[in-house]
């Protein structure tokens, strides 16, 4: 086996945008508190299989970076399979905002941010061909190991979903922080001679230790987490690149929110200092297991596979919905819910505004639907359908359909622009004509799976809650545990972005989470078919697998994208 490392820089100093992750348009750039980088791994087997791991200190990877990204290296290399590259990132919440096609998530931004855009896959390339160029032979190995339950490193927010689920022992709220899954996971690589090359690591925990009140660019925990190894290996003689990547984080906070503190976020009053907390007890728990951990060997195998799914209406094999057939995914929605946010890591709206959206919604949408039965009834029968498979959700935004409110012209919504930025940008985008050609976020999404040795990683476009995660990676290992895969290991935020996935039980709550789970009661059952499609492959010989699903995900026009560039909230 060769492998390679590299770490580069992302450049980008915009000033006076939004950050991406709290959705909010006071949370601007203003400063910088510490860079954000790209950190790569590159392994190619004895045989002359390639897999690409990168990992950016970015919100979320999109699927027009993962798409550009991919585009540049095929000029390169020719012969690189898309399932071969695996592109994520370690949320932090306080890095740019406006590089996604899709006009939701750059509506806080406001507007798609070319120069942002071009940084990130900058970075990305640059850091895959630099560790392509320090390829060198390695050994890999992969172990495991639980978080101390003294140690404050990560909570559930989100509890009384939690405690729905029929596996789960229910748990009480000074126990948020057993709500989770306490381990980390971790991939060494070192050269022959057991010299320390670099790490990646999964622990599921939000890079949300700085709060929405934050104006200046940080990599948050994970990043400080990442530069604190480095920096502490460095001193050791070990020239080592440490990659916090994430796990399952959906409903996981670093951010304290038992009795006892007069504070909302973290361990401490100052948000840096619970920041660097928070990164410290990542970092200390990378350096146990390298330490203390019986570390398994990984053989010289590596495989990927990478199907694209349409989610906007998938059917849920009855064995991931207790025998049901008649479960599906529906097309993207988010609730009001999703609107008033999460009280630990990010409120929205209040609870008075939120009831007022929900009544609103809930007259216009059966206004529409009374319109429709009588117009067109076959299409008011499949609305119906759908609005079942989104129950209990009451609909705000139907970014599938582009309706905000019930209402497919937002423009003519009775409430002035000025009342609030986001809106008032809404509003300007769509009488401009450049919110048309397809839907507000991505429905059709790469579902990927890769192999090294007896190790799978999940790479999910989006993130998951505790508990969904784990029957996502139960439902793949047991799919796969023929072919010799021993641990499968959740890795979110990967190739793109769509919102979260709870379990069907959590998600009758709706709670943040749930108001976030966009494609309806059956999201996760859906992704749990999806993947065991891709399972499939994987557990078939190269030479004779099928072709992959002939689905692409859609592409917008210069013109669209050129009416929902530039802007800022100066």
């Amino acid at each position: 086996m060769q492998a390679g490392l590299s770490r580069q820089i992302i450049p980008s100093r915009q000033r006076q945008i939004g950050m991406m992750g709290y959705g909010k348009p006071e949370n601007q750039v203003l400063e910088a508190h510490s860079d954000l980088y790209v950190r790569s791994l590159v392994l190619r087997s004895d045989t002359g299989q390639r897999l690409i791991f990168s990992n950016a200190e970015i919100c979320f990877v999109t699927q027009a970076v993962q798409q550009e990204v991919l585009r540049r290296l095929q000029q390169v290399w020719p012969d690189l399979q898309e399932a071969e590259l695996l592109l994520s990132a370690q949320h932090t919440h306080s890095g740019p905002g406006g590089y996604s096609h899709y006009a939701f998530y750059n509506m806080t931004v406001p507007g798609f941010q070319p120069a942002v855009f071009e940084a990130i896959v900058k970075s990305f390339v640059s850091s895959i061909l630099a560790a392509e160029r320090a390829l060198a032979p390695a050994r890999l190995a992969f172990a495991a190991a639980p978080f101390a339950e003294h140690l404050d490193v990560a909570f559930n927010r989100s509890l009384p979903a939690y405690n729905q689920n029929p596996e789960n022992t229910p748990l009480r709220p000074e126990q948020t922080h057993l709500a989770i899954d306490r381990n980390m996971y971790l991939l060494r690589i070192s050269s022959p001679t057991g010299q320390l090359r670099g790490i990646v690591n999964w622990f599921g925990v939000h890079a949300t230790s700085l709060s929405a009140r934050n104006t200046g660019v940080s990599s948050d925990n994970k990043g400080y987490a990442a530069q604190w190894l480095e920096d502490h290996l460095q001193q050791q003689g070990h020239k080592a690149i440490c990659i916090f990547a994430q796990g399952a984080a959906g409903d996981v906070s670093p951010n304290f929110h038992g009795s006892g503190k007069h504070w909302p976020r973290g361990k401490f009053s100052d948000d840096y200092e619970s920041m660097r907390y928070n990164g410290r007890l990542q970092a200390e728990q990378a350096l146990r297991i390298l330490n203390e951990a019986a570390f398994e060997p990984l053989e010289n195998t590596l495989d990927c596979r990478l199907h694209y799914a349409d989610l906007s209406h998938l059917p849920c094999a009855p064995r991931f919905v207790n025998g049901q057939s008649d479960c599906r995914s529906a097309p993207a929605a988010q609730g009001t819910a999703f609107l008033g946010g999460t009280p630990v890591d990010g409120p929205g709206i209040s609870p008075a505004l939120q009831g007022l959206v929900a009544g609103f919604s809930r007259w216009q949408r059966r206004r529409y639907l009374r319109q429709l039965q009588a117009s067109d009834p076959a299409r008011w029968q499949q609305e119906r359908e759908d609005q079942q498979m989104q129950a209990p959700k009451i609909l705000a935004v139907e970014s599938g359909r582009r309706r905000f409110l019930g209402l497919s012209q937002p423009e003519q919504l009775p409430v002035p622009a000025a009342a609030d930025p986001v809106l008032g940008e809404l509003k300007r985008l769509c009488q401009k004509g450049a919110m048309r050609e397809h839907s507000w976020t991505p429905q059709i999404l790469p579902l990927q799976i890769v192999r090294i040795g007896s190790l799978a990683l999940i790479a999910f476009p989006g993130e998951a809650t505790t508990t969904a995660a784990r029957r996502l990676c139960q439902s793949v290992q047991n799919d796969l545990a023929a072919a010799g895969i021993r641990q499968s290991v959740f890795c979110g935020y990967s190739n793109a972005y769509f919102g979260y996935a709870t379990t069907p039980e959590e998600y009758l709550l709706q709670r943040y989470e749930g108001g976030h789970t966009v494609f309806g009661r059956w999201t996760l059952p859906a992704f749990q078919t999806a993947y065991t499609e891709v399972a499939a492959a994987l557990r078939t010989a190269p030479a004779q697998r099928p072709q992959p699903p002939n689905l692409r995900p859609p592409v917008f026009s210069e013109q669209e994208l050129a009416l929902r560039t530039g802007g800022s909230w100066r």
